[in-house]
C-alpha cells in the first residue's frame, strides 16, 4: 500500500478498511508524509498503535475510527511519533497515550467516555500534553478531575496559551475547570462552550444574596495573570455560571475582553419549548413561557452588566 504514497505529503483516508501493519507502513515508510487524516476508518486490532519514531509526520487526525467486523471502539490507543506538532483525536472510547510528545504544540481531544479510573487516565493525558500551546478539550464529564478542595495535583501545563473547552453540566464541571486553570499559569485566552442537557424553568438566575457555589480561593490572581480574553457561548445565567464570571473578572488582572453569548441559548430554549406547546396546541402556555424566558434572559444580562472588573481595560460584550 505505502509504495503508492512515497511522494505524498498530505493524505486523508475516509471509511477505509486498513489491513494489518498497513497504517504503520504508511506512516513509517512514506518519509515525505507530513499530514495524515483517518476518518471513520477500520482496523483489525482492538489496539491502535503507531510506534514510528522514524516518521516525519507533523499532523495526525484520528476521528471515530474503530475495529472492523464489530464496529467497536479501540481498547487502547498509543502514539509514538516524536515529530508530531498537531494531534486531533475524536472517539467514544479510550484516552489516547501520546509518547515522546515534546514537540507537540497543538492538541484536540474529544471523548464520550467514563470509567472508574478516569481521573488517572486524564492525569496521564495531561502529562503527555504538558508542552502544548493550544489545547481543545471536549469530555462528557470533566468532573473526572479530582478537585481535592481546589488543589488537585494535575500536571502543570506551563506552555499552554490558548484553551478551548466544552462543558456538559456547568455546576459539576466548572470547579474542575478552575483546577485546570490553576495548572495553566501562562494562559492567554479561554474559550468555553456550555452544553447543558437540561433546563429547569424553576431555577433562578444568579442571586447576590445566596452563598457562592464556587470557592474563590482556589483560583488566585497569579494563576490567571496572563489571561487577556475569555469567550463563553451558550451562557444561560445559572448561579454557578454567574459566580464563575464574577470570579474571573475579579481575578484576571490583565483581562481586556470577555465575550458572553447568551442569545443563542435562550433562542434554542424558546424554539424547543415552542415546538412542545405547538404539538399540544396550547398557545397560551407558549406565550407564558416565552415571557418567563425573556425575563430570565433580561435578569441574566442585568447581572452580567453589574459585575465589577479588577482590570481597568476589561470590557464585557454580551451577544
Amino acid at each position: 500500500m505505502y509504495k503508492n504514497f512515497l511522494s505524498v505529503k498530505i493524505a486523508e483516508l475516509t471509511v477505509v478498511d486498513l489491513l494489518k501493519d498497513s497504517l504503520y507502513d504508511l506512516v513509517s515508510k512514506c518519509l515525505c508524509l507530513e499530514e495524515l487524516h483517518l476518518i471513520r476508518c477500520k482496523l483489525p486490532s482492538s489496539s491502535l498503535e503507531l510506534n514510528s519514531p522514524e516518521s516525519n509526520l507533523k499532523c495526525l487526525v484520528l476521528k471515530n475510527c474503530c475495529i472492523y467486523d464489530c464496529d467497536r471502539s479501540f481498547s487502547h490507543v498509543s502514539i509514538n511519533i516524536p515529530t508530531l506538532l498537531r494531534f486531533k483525536y475524536e472517539g467514544s472510547s479510550c484516552y489516547p497515550s501520546i509518547n515522546n510528545a515534546e514537540n507537540l504544540i497543538e492538541a484536540e481531544i474529544k471523548l464520550d467516555y467514563s470509567e472508574k479510573n478516569e481521573h488517572g487516565l486524564f492525569f496521564n493525558l495531561l502529562k503527555d500534553l504538558r508542552n502544548v500551546k493550544v489545547l481543545t478539550l471536549c469530555f462528557r464529564y470533566l468532573e473526572v478531575v479530582d478537585t481535592n478542595g481546589g488543589r488537585s495535583l494535575l500536571p502543570p501545563l506551563c506552555n499552554l496559551k490558548h484553551l478551548a473547552i466544552t462543558l456538559l453540566l456547568a455546576e459539576n464541571a466548572l470547579p474542575s475547570l478552575m483546577c485546570l486553570l490553576r495548572n495553566s499559569p501562562c494562559l492567554e485566552t479561554l474559550s468555553m462552550n456550555l452544553q447543558l442537557n437540561r433546563y429547569d424553568l424553576s431555577e433562578d438566575v444568579y442571586n447576590e444574596v445566596e452563598a457562592p457555589i464556587l470557592v474563590p480561593h482556589i483560583l488566585p490572581s497569579d494563576c490567571v495573570m496572563h489571561l487577556t480574553k475569555i469567550e463563553i457561548t451558550n451562557f444561560q445565567g445559572l448561579k454557578v455560571e454567574m459566580e464563575f464570571v464574577k470570579m474571573m473578572l475579579q481575578s484576571s488582572l490583565c483581562l481586556k475582553g470577555m465575550v458572553i453569548c447568551i442569545s443563542s441559548r435562550y433562542e434554542h430554549l424558546k424554539k424547543k419549548l415552542g415546538r412542545l406547546f405547538d404539538e399540544i396546541g396550547d398557545q397560551t402556555k407558549k406565550k407564558m413561557f416565552d415571557e418567563i424566558l425573556q425575563k430570565k434572559r433580561d435578569a441574566a444580562v442585568e447581572n452580567l452588566l453589574a459585575c465589577t472588573c479588577v482590570s481597568p481595560d476589561a470590557r464585557i460584550l454580551i451577544k
